[in-house]
């Protein structure tokens, strides 16, 4: 694990070293930040890391600065579930709703462009959506049958672990084509439980328009 995350980081530093020898060669550094992309400044795709968060992501390029949504959402239908009437365990736990997911937002600040390749900073924070709700029946043995039966009504058990991260990290834009960019990014995360992770890279897909 710890051999990709080395490898990752060193791609960023080779593409940023390549980025900057394109500027210097071909453009002389006369041409301003924002002049490459005039059309297809935004667009919609796939983000998936901790400070981006995982999900469908909108990016919007203005000139120098920029801007990224992030949502995500898995869930399963609320309901209550049916148990048996008897049973052979004395506790009996079912799912009744779960739901998964992501709202991420990031600014992003353009460092250096070629026609290629987009360098930047950013600032981001995310929050990860962990809802769940359980029921519990409880069990009775009943001479009369010999049976363990219900006993009550179900017990609703909700567990909420929702968690947020966020913090500031680098990436680079490849423009792929003048529709698609593949983009790798390095964030320095924060954790809500104060925790702070480094070189656990996140990454995206977006078509342009």
């Amino acid at each position: 694990m710890k051999k990709g995350k080395l490898i990752i980081f060193t791609l960023l530093v080779l593409s940023l070293i390549k980025l900057s020898a394109v500027e210097e060669k071909k453009l002389n550094g006369n041409v301003p930040i924002g002049e490459y992309e005039k059309e297809n400044t935004q667009g919609l795709g796939f983000t998936a890391g901790r400070v981006s968060g995982v999900g469908f992501a909108y990016r919007q390029y203005f000139d120098k600065s920029g801007i990224q949504f992030t949502f995500g959402l898995l869930s399963d239908a609320d309901n209550v579930p049916k148990f048996p009437e008897e049973s052979n365990t004395s506790v009996i736990t079912k799912k009744g709703w779960d739901v998964d997911g992501s709202i991420g937002f990031m600014y992003l600040r353009t460092l250096r462009e070629s026609e290629k390749s987009r360098f930047y900073y950013f600032l981001g924070a995310s929050l990860n959506i962990d809802y769940t709700k359980k029921y519990i029946q409880n069990y009775q043995y009943d001479s009369s049958v010999g049976e363990l039966v219900k006993y009550g009504s179900p017990v609703k058990n909700i567990k909420n672990n929702n968690s947020y991260y966020y913090g500031p990290g680098i990436g680079i834009d490849f423009k792929l084509s003048k529709y698609v960019s593949f983009i790798v990014e390095l964030p320095v995360s924060i954790s809500s439980d104060k925790k702070i992770e480094t070189y656990i890279p996140q990454g995206a897909i977006i078509i342009k328009f």
